[in-house]
């Protein structure tokens, strides 16, 4: 007897509810039939106030109950023999994992998770609102992210993502406040707050860049709303009342390989504390606590000796004394020129 597997059925309802988000927000689904299939159920036609974008996205669809871990809310999406093919496909991969029984579905970048993970067998991917998949998403985070945009939500939204125990949607949360929203007072508020109550290794460093667009340094590049100089007043009153303890917290966000330099996160670290106005007091006492790991009193230390040159040799001089051969090197440097500047 002929039969219709149920699997037929519930791969179909994928693909049915796929068309319907982006038909539904003005785009176009173009369905791969099966006979075609290499790993890409479909392709979806990006379209904007009716105007096409000229850009395409493929697209691997997952539908069902095996697709779905539902006691770590996890995705997952085979990989099988598709990689060679998903990865040098010339449009960028994206899978969708339709859950029949909740009637959602979750999309992944798949091409940045191949390549994140290459030994991987299983592309496994957390469920949340920052990769939620249906119409409205479609139009307000999916397309913005897809055309390297940032994702139209509203500033109440923006808020609930970034207060998100989940760190996708706490970094969408984030980038909204900041490029959307960067003169309403409260985003300073929020985001200074984060880096205060969040441990160090739950907080994206873009944070810190962010916050370095207050004092401000010679590599950021920004773009999107001009940030007004009554929005940096307000800033700059929330940045000087940082205690000692956070900046050993931005100290620590430096990298030992990049140390301060330009263009690293440590340029932005030292443009923030080079700020404050008790900087001098604050980065001595961090310089001469023992306690503390030697790579973020020598951090501070370079900071100190760029902004207090021959001034700051007694301080490094006590940090030398505890064997930093680095803090050597700097006494020597200014002594031999009068200064120090660690992006020269």
């Amino acid at each position: 007897m002929v039969q219709y597997k149920k699997t037929n059925i519930t791969a179909k309802n994928g693909i049915n509810f796929v068309r319907s988000a982006v038909e539904g927000a003005g785009s176009l689904f173009h369905k791969i039939e099966a006979e075609n299939d290499l790993g890409i159920d479909g392709l979806i036609e990006l379209i904007r106030d009716e105007k096409p974008l000229n850009r395409q996205v493929a697209v691997q669809i997952k539908s069902g109950p095996s697709y779905y871990n539902s006691s770590g809310e996890e995705c997952l999406i085979p990989i099988e023999r598709h990689r060679d093919y998903w990865l040098n496909h010339p449009l960028p991969v994206l899978g969708v994992v339709f859950i029949p029984a909740l009637g959602v579905a979750h999309w992944v970048n798949i091409k940045g998770y191949l390549k994140d993970h290459p030994t991987n067998t299983v592309i496994r991917f957390r469920t949340s609102r920052a990769n939620h998949f249906d119409q409205s998403a479609f139009s307000t985070i999916f397309v913005p992210t897809v055309l390297r945009e940032v994702p139209d939500l509203s500033l109440p939204e923006a808020f609930t993502l970034f207060g998100s125990p989940k760190p996708d949607e706490s970094y969408l949360g984030l980038i909204v406040l900041f490029r959307r929203y960067p003169n309403d007072p409260e985003v300073w508020i929020r985001l200074i707050q984060h880096l205060v109550e969040t441990p160090s290794q739950e907080i994206p460093p873009v944070l810190v860049y962010f916050l370095a667009h207050i004092p401000w340094h010679g590599d950021i590049a920004y773009f999107g709303e001009t940030i007004t100089a009554e929005t940096k007043a307000h800033a700059k009153n929330l940045l000087a009342r940082f205690s000692r303890e956070l900046v050993v917290k931005l100290l620590e966000f430096i990298d030992e390989e990049t140390s301060i330099s330009r263009g690293a996160i440590g340029q932005s670290v030292e443009a923030i504390i080079s700020s404050l106005p008790n900087a001098s007091k604050l980065l001595e006492d961090t310089v001469l606590d023992k306690s503390l790991e030697p790579f973020t009193r020598d951090c501070a230390a370079i900071i100190l000796a760029m902004n207090e040159g021959p001034a700051a040799i007694p301080t490094i001089k006590q940090l030398a004394d505890t064997g930093s051969w680095y803090a050597g090197e700097l006494i020597e440097h200014i002594e031999t020129y009068g200064s120090f500047n660690p992006y020269a």
